[in-house]
């Protein structure tokens, strides 16, 4: 059984960021910690948002953030080459929540079932979306 994260403290395991494809080094493991930990804090003020009703969800609160950067249109790497594009060497992703995947749902149902007395940030259900934005990629030159 995973491991979720219950406190900043403490490591996520490896396998909540890997699938049976392919492997993560421990370096790769401890950068989607930390990009994991700063999508958590660029989301943390979007989360009363939510709830209060001004927005749907917190990913339509950060697209609104990174609009205001000039970043409209998002993608992953993948739609970008498909469209015969490719991003800037060099050039950062843009952070968004992913859908969480049928165990990590079934996860996070026991987890608030049994409500033990840790409480458990729902984001840490939920993997991290890697994106680029029209700003960041140009032509493919042949």
């Amino acid at each position: 059984m995973k491991t979720l994260i219950k406190s900043s403290n403490e490591k996520t395991p490896l396998s909540q960021f890997t699938s049976p494809k392919r492997k993560v080094s421990e370096n790769q493991l401890t950068t989607i910690r930390a990009k994991r930990e700063e999508l958590k804090a660029l989301s943390a003020p979007l989360k009363e948002l939510k709830e209060c009703g001004e927005i749907e969800s917190i990913n339509e609160g950060l697209v609104s953030i990174y609009a205001n950067q000039g970043h409209t249109t998002l993608k992953t790497l993948r739609q970008w080459n498909n469209e015969g594009l490719r991003v800037k060497k060099g050039e950062k992703a843009l952070l968004l929540w992913g859908r969480p995947t049928a165990s990590q749902n079934k996860e996070l149902k026991e987890q608030q079932e049994n409500d033990t007395q840790e409480k458990t940030d729902v984001l840490d259900f939920y993997p991290i979306c890697f994106v680029f934005s029209n700003l960041q990629v140009h032509e493919r030159t042949a």
